[in-house]
């Protein structure tokens, strides 16, 4: 099993890195690992933003809606 902490560490790192990429390439590439980190995390064991009835998640890497949208 992954350590969730590691992959939850691992993608924000990746969505920072992104924010502040240098060119477009860049950017995209960090974009690109930071969406496989949060695939990793939904598929976890222990799913850390699993849906509640209302729709919300008890995690939003982008709560006010910054850079990337909803979660």
């Amino acid at each position: 099993m992954e350590d969730l902490n590691y992959l939850l560490k691992r993608e924000q790192e990746e969505l920072l890195r992104a924010r502040i990429a240098p060119s477009p390439a860049a950017r995209s590439a960090h974009q690109r690992l930071a969406q496989g980190y949060a695939g990793r995390i939904s598929r976890h064991p222990h799913p850390y933003r699993s849906r509640r009835p209302d729709g919300s998640a008890s995690f939003n890497p982008f709560p006010f809606n910054v850079e990337g949208g909803a979660a």
